[in-house]
């Protein structure tokens, strides 16, 4: 049984996620499914009371499971945990009555990863990508799903991004994407930014043969991710909007797409850390760190460097290059420039990669 007072807290407090944060809609209903879990971990128990719960937090959340009865992954139990520890403190700081909540107390609202054996992460390699975009199609729906797949991996887009991008957005010559709202495109937070397409030579010509397909047939402000007819699988040109749900359509057509084809399950999101994972392989200096952190629309470079840490074979390597570069004097860290307002920061930020890099060495 749900406590109704917590209930209302959590419900209050989204809305302040919405009006104050200006999270969009998107960010909004995945915490609100998060907080479900501390909502259940609470039951019946006031939140000024669950300091006095038996079992912490995230013990809670290391038990539970899907529908299907599979684990929840790491990474979902992270957020859990993350959202969780947001709304306490939110509440001690906005609402009273809630002395118990204590910021000793707050820190037990962590998640520690368990290290996986294999790849940390699953992401999509250049070579797997290149085998992707040589798999036959046969029907207009597996041609789009290939084009779409070579599109997230030459842009990193994230999928709700993708899937609401007119081709007005897109300029396939000038390997430029602009994810702006104001053209309908769906990113976190509502960022505007222009980004670049890689030009990898067997996957970038998917993407330009059916960019030259559909461009002639659909207007500006048609999609580029062009929606088809369920009853006869051609282009339906009378669509001229998307529903929040167009995402999952990509999914299910890639996960029939791949099973067909008896290459093994990928999610939308492992072509765009494969984006991350190219960039940061083919790095040279921190300038192209800061490049590869525009293009993903990251805030921080240190969110770019986790975000693409997923192969140990990548991560050894990069650590033997740099100690070659050492060696032979090549390290290209920029001067200091002293009309630079942020480089103070972009210090910092090079300060924490390293510390990162050398953690990860240890270990």
């Amino acid at each position: 049984m749900i406590n109704r007072k917590n209930k209302k807290l959590v419900d209050e407090y989204l809305i302040y996620r919405r009006k104050i944060d200006q999270l969009e809609e998107e960010s909004v209903r995945l915490e609100k499914n998060w907080l479900k879990y501390c909502l259940t971990w609470s039951d019946e128990i006031e939140f000024r009371n669950a300091p006095k719960l038996p079992e912490i937090f995230r013990e809670y959340v290391s038990r539970q499971t899907k529908i299907s009865g599979e684990p929840l992954s790491q990474n979902y139990k992270r957020k859990i945990i993350e959202a969780a520890k947001h709304l306490f403190l939110w509440v001690s700081i906005h609402k009273t009555g809630y002395r118990s909540i204590t910021p000793a107390w707050l820190d037990t609202f962590k998640y520690k990863n368990v290290p996986m054996s294999a790849n940390e992460k699953k992401s999509i390699s250049e070579e797997k990508i290149t085998f992707l975009a040589k798999l036959p199609v046969k029907t207009l729906s597996e041609q789009r799903i290939r084009a779409g797949v070579c599109f997230l991996y030459l842009s990193g887009m994230r999928i709700s991004a993708f899937t609401s991008l007119p081709l007005k957005a897109v300029n396939i010559k000038e390997l430029e994407i602009q994810q702006f709202p104001s053209l309908g495109v769906r990113t976190k937070n509502n960022k505007t930014a222009t980004t670049y397409v890689l030009h990898i030579t067997e996957v970038f010509d998917i993407v330009c043969d059916w960019d030259a397909y559909i461009r002639p047939l659909l207007p500006p402000t048609g999609f580029w991710f062009a929606p088809l007819s369920p009853k006869t699988g051609k282009l339906d040109l009378n669509k001229k909007t998307v529903g929040k749900n167009r995402s999952t359509i990509f999914r299910k057509n890639l996960s029939a797409w791949l099973q067909k084809n008896e290459t093994k399950h990928h999610t939308p999101h492992d072509f765009r850390r494969g984006h991350a994972n190219y960039l940061f392989d083919y790095a040279e200096d921190i300038g192209d760190l800061i490049a590869a952190q525009e293009n993903l629309m990251h805030e921080s470079l240190t969110t770019t460097e986790i975000y693409a840490r997923q192969r140990k074979a990548q991560t050894k390597q990069r650590i033997q290059n740099m100690g070659m570069r050492k060696k032979q004097g090549n390290l290209s860290f920029p001067a200091r420039n002293k009309k630079d307002e942020g480089f103070d920061e972009l210090r910092q930020e090079v300060r924490d990669l390293t510390q990162l890099l050398r953690s990860r060495n240890e270990k």
